[in-house]
C-alpha cells in the first residue's frame, strides 16, 4: 500500500496561504445555491471563510482540514445534508452527453440490473444564474489503484466486473470512448468504513493522514467497480470521429469515422495492461486477454461479449491456489523464498477465514 500522506495539493505553498486558489473561487459563488438544493460544501468554500489556523498560534496550515485545496476546477466534493453522505460534484455544460446518458443509465429499470457498472448520477442541479451549465451529483468513489488488488482473485473481479459493465453499455448502444484506467473507480465504503477525504485518498475526512492501513478487498467480501466520466460518450452511433480521450488508439481520427465499440475494447485492454502489468507484478495471467483485446486493426478485436466469454473460459482454469496468490506493486522489494512461503500461507489461511464469514455489501447508491 502507498505510504500515507496529505494530498499533494496541501504540500504546495499556495495551500498554506489564507486565500483560495483561482480554480476554487467559482465554487464560493455556488455555495448558497448548493445549500438550497441540499448539498453543503466544506468550510473552505463558505463565503465568509477565514483560515482556521489564523486563530491558532503556532498551528501549521497543513494540520488543518480547511487548508486542503481542490486540484480540479470543475470538480468538488460536498455533503448531502439529508443523510450526511459525501458526494462528488461536477460542473459541466448542459449539452454534455453525460447528462442524458447518466439519467438513462440510472433510470429505475436499468439501475436494478447488476451488470450496470456506470457510476450513478444521483442528481442534476440546474441554476437559473448559470443557464449554460449544470452540476451533476454522483457518489464519492475511490481510484481502482487505491489500494491495488492484492491477489489474483481480486484482479479477476476487476476484469470480470468491468467487462460485464462494458457488455451492458454496448447492449444499450452506449460507447464510453474513454474507459481508461483513471475512469475506472470503486466503491470504497467497505474498505474504509471511516471514509476518506475527497481530496486525499489516504487522508481521513478530518484531514489527518491514514497510517498503517492495509485494507483487503477479499476481507470485506469484494468491492464494486464503476465506469465514470461519460463526457465524450456516444449513444446509438455505429461510427464516430474525434481524438478526445486519454488513450491514443490507432484508429482515432477527426475525419475518418471509426467504430466506438471496438475503440472501447482497445482502451479497456490498455487499462488492464497499465494496471496489472505496468503497475503490478504477479498478474501475468491477464496478458493473453490484453493481446486479444488490443490488436492495431479494430476489425481484429473482439466484441465486449466475446471478450467477457474468453475471460470466463480463462477463469475456469484458475485453481484456488492460483486465485489466492498475492500480487504486488511493481516497486515493492522482492521477498525471499522463505518470506514468500510464510506470507502466502498466512494469506491463504486468512482467505479461508474470510470466505467462511461472508460480508454484506454496502447498500446501493440512491
Amino acid at each position: 500500500m502507498e505510504s500515507s500522506s496529505k494530498p499533494e495539493a496541501v504540500e504546495q505553498d499556495l495551500a498554506q496561504e489564507e486565500k483560495l486558489l483561482s480554480i476554487e473561487t467559482p465554487w464560493v459563488s455556488r455555495y448558497e445555491f448548493l445549500l438550497s438544493k441540499g448539498y453543503r460544501l466544506r468550510s473552505r468554500y463558505r463565503p465568509d471563510w477565514k483560515a482556521s489556523w489564523l486563530d491558532k498560534p503556532g498551528t501549521s496550515p497543513i494540520d488543518c482540514e480547511d487548508s486542503i485545496t481542490s486540484s480540479r476546477e470543475h470538480h468538488l466534493d460536498a455533503e448531502r445534508i439529508s443523510d450526511g453522505r459525501p458526494v462528488f460534484l461536477k460542473h459541466v455544460p448542459r449539452t454534455s452527453p453525460e447528462i442524458e446518458i447518466g439519467r438513462f443509465l440510472f433510470s429505475e429499470e436499468l439501475r436494478k440490473d447488476p451488470r450496470n457498472h456506470a457510476c450513478p448520477v444521483l442528481d442534476v442541479l440546474e441554476d437559473d444564474n448559470d443557464p449554460e451549465n449544470v452540476i451533476t451529483v454522483t457518489p464519492l468513489l475511490r481510484p481502482v489503484k487505491a489500494p491495488l488488488p492484492g491477489s489474483i482473485k481480486e484482479c479477476v473481479e476487476v476484469i470480470e466486473q468491468t467487462l460485464e459493465g462494458l457488455v451492458f453499455l454496448h447492449q444499450h448502444k452506449i460507447a464510453h470512448r474513454d474507459c481508461a484506467l483513471p475512469n475506472i473507480m470503486m466503491d470504497g465504503r467497505a474498505l474504509f468504513p471511516k471514509s476518506w477525504h475527497p481530496q486525499g485518498t489516504y487522508t481521513f475526512p478530518n484531514g489527518q493522514p491514514m497510517r498503517n492501513l492495509h485494507p483487503s478487498r477479499t476481507s470485506v467480501g469484494g468491492v464494486r467497480y464503476y465506469f465514470v466520466d461519460f463526457g465524450i460518450s456516444s449513444r446509438d452511433q455505429e461510427k464516430t470521429v474525434g481524438f478526445d480521450g486519454q488513450v491514443r488508439a490507432p484508429e482515432l481520427s477527426s475525419d475518418v469515422p471509426y467504430d466506438p465499440y471496438k475503440l472501447d475494447i482497445y482502451i479497456l485492454g490498455k487499462a488492464y495492461e497499465r494496471l496489472f502489468i505496468t503497475d503490478m507484478r504477479g498478474a501475468d495471467f491477464v496478458k493473453l486477454l490484453i493481446e486479444y483485446m488490443t490488436p492495431e486493426e479494430p476489425e481484429e478485436r473482439p466484441s465486449a461479449a466475446e471478450a467477457l466469454l474468453r475471460f470466463q473460459e480463462m477463469k475456469k482454469s484458475l485453481t484456488w491456489r492460483t486465485l489466492t496468490e498475492r500480487t504486488f506493486r511493481n516497486n515493492k522489494p522482492t521477498e525471499t523464498r522463505r518470506q514468500k512461503m510464510i506470507a502466502d500461507f498466512r494469506y491463504r489461511i486468512s482467505s479461508l477465514w474470510w470466505s467462511a464469514k461472508p460480508k454484506q455489501p454496502p447498500p446501493a447508491f440512491t
